[in-house]
Parts: structure tokens; C-alpha cells; sequence
């Protein structure tokens, strides 16, 4: 019996949840796209987490969902080049007819998406996503109604040659050059998620006939997750061990903030010792989030205004940029501490509600990316390439392409920076699992979620992601409904931010 889930978008939970028990019950689901897909197909996401967290494989659910958006992605764009080889009338079979047209594909599909979208609205191309459980193994399949040409089917065979050779992404991404047609580095990166889970790469194969294609993965229900395997691995912790301690006169200061008998006069005397730290301190009492009758106060005075767990909150960031400061380019730093600078105050402004989230969301966000700046320095020229692909919305996070190319993503480098610098365990948590909301453990979990949000609204605001892009269980918990109030959302925040004097 097949059971059908229609998406774009989920119209009811129920209909998730009725798909989610028919499949653990071994029946066949299939979830039937239009043949031209976007954004949208992030959608998927929710369900894959919650039917690989119910076979105890919820570390799969990531590399699953950017293997599925990748085959899915490749099935609309075939399905886009026979509509648009179609309404151009292209001889395929005359190869000089057939190369010239797809010269002009790339300017007038790819380049165009939403156009052409709308154009071909009534296409009768589609795609069907089949998901089945037996007894050994999660079996995944994308089928669409368009059957490959000889010179795709060489393609596909060369980017899998190009993986034997390679293994490795950011060897990948430098020897990809042909980018006409695209340059099928998603079969490749496909490749590199499943060894790197531990998955022999006979479970993927492609298979076109009959005027369709179909892709299988099949994914083993007693998986252990793999260890990584990476040689960079310890370069990363190499790196971590060559950093300094915190300075001894901020960490000094620290521990009188947490002492129950030191007095706010002799804090006030260390704190006049640093004249950087006074300016911060000075600042922050001012500024727009403290509410005081006093103007311009003293250092005693503004210190009270921010109290002592205010002021250990800046001491853990002002320690935290001194060190990085003292390491690494000021040019790596400048974009991480501005965009570390929004995250903050969004997520300051989303955790309100919350006291327990409100006492670390606003630090958590000045050091969310701490791990990404140990990374540059070891692999600028991949994070980069990471970076990008999140830009072009191959990835929905930066996290996973880390972990498959390094071994180790920048959230948990930070929160091992984090943990080394004994930071509270609420700013640990925040950093690890800023790009994994779903496994948020408690009582960490609304801090981390505003903190996942924030993140998301920082890069949303720069137009990097959108309302698809986000955990739908993180849209509810926000009451985050559409589209179009989620951008009013970025667009609010973003004017706050800019009127706080934060963008000047």
C-alpha cells in the first residue's frame, strides 16, 4: 500500500505525523513535488529529523536532508532543461543545436529560477520522493519523469571518477572547473556525506530508463556514527593548545564578580587598572539596553547600573577578543566581531521573555563564532567555499560541510574554546548546538533556540536564507507563521539594531 504526502507546504501536522507512523509501520510514503522545485524543499528537514530520531540515527538527519535537496535539486533541473529544450524547439540528437541551446541554459533558467518557475507553472514534470524502512536499511529514492541524455549519463560518471580520485571536499573544490550545465559537484558531496557517516558508497547508484530517473540511497538501520577520520582533526586541536589562558587580570576580575564577599569598590578599583575595559564598561551602562536616570555616570555607578553578572559577561568577551585579537588577522576579525555584534542583540531582544535565556543570550551571541575564527586560520580558502555555498543555498548550515571536509565544525571548536576557558555551561551549550537546535538539551533549550534564531535573522538579513530555511518546530516555538512575517521580523529587528547605533 502507498501512502502519498503532498508538500509545498505542509498543509497540516497531522498529515506529517500520519506519513511519519505509516512508514515506521513499513509502508511505502511518497512526497510528490512540482517538477520545478525551490526553497520550499526545505521542508523536508522536520520530517527526515523526526523519522531518523525515531531509528536512534537523528546524526544522519543533516547529511540525509543535503543528500535528498541535492537529488532533488538535480531532478528540477533536469526537469527544466527538457521544458526549456522543449519551448525552444531543441534538436538533442544535433550536437551543435543542442550545445548552442545549452550555452543560453544557465542565463535563461538557472540564472532566472523564480521566472522560469512562474513560466512553466503548469509543467507536467514532477518529482516523487519515496521513503520505505525494512529490515536492514531506510531506503530513500527520487524519481522524476525525464530520462538522462549520453552525455549526462558521462557526466555523472566523471564527478564519480572525480571522487575516487579525491575523497577529500576541499580537494573536490579546487579540481571542479567545468561549470557548464553545472558542475555536478552535489553527486560528489553526496559521496563525501555518506563516507564520512560511515556509509559504503555502493548504497547510492543512479539508475535512467524508460523516461525516468531514479536515485537510491539506502541508509543502514544499526549505523554507529563514524568517528571522523579527518587529518585536520588534529591540526584543529593543535591549534586550540597554542592558545593562551585568559589574561590573568580579566580572569582575576572575573572571580570577584562571582565572589559573594568582594565589594563593588574594590571591583571598581580593578576595572580603573584597565582603561579599555573602562571605556566598555562606561559604554555599555549607556547604552540603549540599560534604562537609568543617570547620565553619564562614574565607573561605580555604571557598574551597578550593569550589575556583576553583566560585567562578567563582558569580561568573558573582552577576554575572549584580546586573546583572538593577539593570534589572528585583524582582517579575519573585523566581519566575525560585526556580525557577532547583530547576533547579539538579536538574540538579546528574542530571549527577553525568558530570564533564564535573557542572562546568556546576548554574550552567547558576541561568542557564537569563536570556532570559525580557528578554522579560517587553519583552512581560509575551503571556509570560504563553505561560506559561499551557504550563500547560494546548497546548505542550510555551515556546520555540516565543516565536519565532512575537517572533522570537526567551528561551533564545537568553539565551545571546547569555550569549556577550556571555563565559561558557564549555558554559553558551552549555546555555541555547540547554534546550528542544532533540535538536540538541544535542557534547560538550555529556549537559549539555544534564540540563539539559532538570531542566527538565522542576522543571516537572513543579508539575504543569505529565508523563512524555508528555519526548523519549522523553531518557527512555532516563535510563533513564526509565514514567509511574510518572518521577513517583517528580520526587517524590525535589523531597523532596531541600526537605530541602537550598532551599525554605525
Amino acid at each position: 500500500m502507498r501512502s502519498y504526502l503532498r508538500v509545498l507546504p505542509f498543509e497540516r501536522y497531522s498529515e506529517r505525523g500520519d506519513a511519519l507512523k505509516a512508514l515506521l509501520a513499513g509502508e511505502l510514503v511518497s512526497i510528490k513535488f512540482p517538477g520545478l522545485v525551490d526553497k520550499e524543499v526545505n521542508e523536508l528537514s522536520d520530517f527526515l529529523y523526526r523519522l531518523l530520531s525515531e531509528l536512534d540515527l537523528a546524526f544522519l538527519s543533516e547529511p540525509s536532508f543535503v543528500i535528498a535537496k541535492e537529488l532533488i535539486s538535480n531532478a528540477s533541473k533536469a526537469n527544466a532543461k527538457r521544458t526549456y529544450l522543449n519551448f525552444e524547439s531543441v534538436d538533442t540528437t544535433n550536437p551543435s543545436e543542442y550545445s548552442r541551446a545549452m550555452r543560453a541554459y544557465a542565463t535563461r533558467v538557472l540564472e532566472r529560477w523564480d521566472e522560469f518557475r512562474k513560466e512553466h507553472k503548469n509543467d507536467p514534470h514532477y518529482i516523487l520522493v519515496n521513503f520505505q524502512l525494512k529490515e536492514k536499511h531506510l531506503h530513500m529514492e527520487i524519481r522524476n519523469n525525464v530520462e538522462l541524455f549520453p552525455n549526462e549519463v558521462e557526466r555523472i560518471q566523471s564527478r564519480l571518477a572525480l571522487f575516487k580520485e579525491h575523497q577529500e571536499l576541499d580537494a573536490v573544490f579546487s579540481s571542479v572547473r567545468d561549470e557548464s550545465e553545472g558542475a555536478g559537484l552535489g553527486l560528489v558531496l553526496i559521496l563525501v556525506l555518506l563516507q564520512n557517516a560511515g556509509i559504503p558508497g555502493n548504497h547510492f547508484r543512479i539508475d535512467s530508463s524508460d523516461g525516468q530517473t531514479i536515485s537510491r540511497v539506502a541508509f543502514p538501520r544499526d549505523q554507529e556514527e563514524a568517528k571522523a577520520r579527518n587529518r585536520y582533526i588534529q591540526d584543529v586541536l593543535n591549534e586550540l593548545d597554542a592558545l593562551p589562558s585568559f589574561p590573568e587580570n580579566i580572569q582575576d576580575l572575573w572571580n570577584l564578580c562571582n565572589s559573594p564577599s568582594a565589594s563593588i569598590q574594590v571591583i571598581t578599583s580593578r576595572v580603573e587598572k584597565d582603561p579599555a575595559l573602562t571605556a566598555q564598561v562606561l559604554k555599555l551602562a549607556n547604552s540603549a539596553g540599560f534604562m537609568t536616570r543617570t547620565r553619564n555616570p562614574g565607573l561605580t555607578d555604571a557598574i551597578k547600573i550593569i550589575g556583576l553578572k553583566g560585567l562578567g559577561n563582558l569580561l568573558m568577551v573582552a577576554g575572549a577578543r584580546k586573546i583572538m585579537s593577539s593570534r589572528y588577522r585583524k582582517k579575519d576579525l573585523e566581519s566575525i566581531w560585526d556580525n557577532s555584534n547583530r547576533v547579539s542583540f538579536f538574540a538579546g531582544k528574542i530571549a527577553r521573555q525568558d530570564a533564564y535565556a535573557r542572562d546568556f543570550a546576548s554574550v552567547s551571541g558576541l561568542l557564537y563564532e569563536l570556532g570559525k575564527i580557528v578554522l579560517i586560520s587553519l583552512k581560509p580558502e575551503l571556509i570560504q567555499k563553505i561560506q559561499d555555498m551557504l550563500e547560494r543555498g546548497r546548505i542550510r548550515n555551515t556546520a555540516l560541510m565543516e565536519e565532512v571536509a575537517l572533522g570537526i565544525a567551528h561551533p564545537e571548536v568553539g565551545a571546547m574554546l569555550a569549556e577550556r576557558w571555563q565559561f558557564p555551561e549555558a554559553i558551552v551549550q549555546a555555541i555547540r548546538f547554534q546550528q542544532k537546535p533540535l538536540q538541544a538539551p535542557e534547560p538550555f533549550k529556549r537559549l539555544i533556540h534564540s540563539v539559532y534564531l538570531a542566527v538565522r535573522i542576522q543571516q537572513a538579513s543579508g539575504g543569505k536564507i529565508d523563512y524555508y530555511s528555519i526548523e519549522e518546530d523553531i518557527r512555532k516555538d516563535f510563533a513564526i507563521e509565514s514567509p511574510i512575517q518572518f521577513q517583517g521580523l528580520v526587517e524590525r529587528l535589523d531597523s532596531e539594531y541600526q537605530l541602537s547605533g550598532g551599525g554605525a
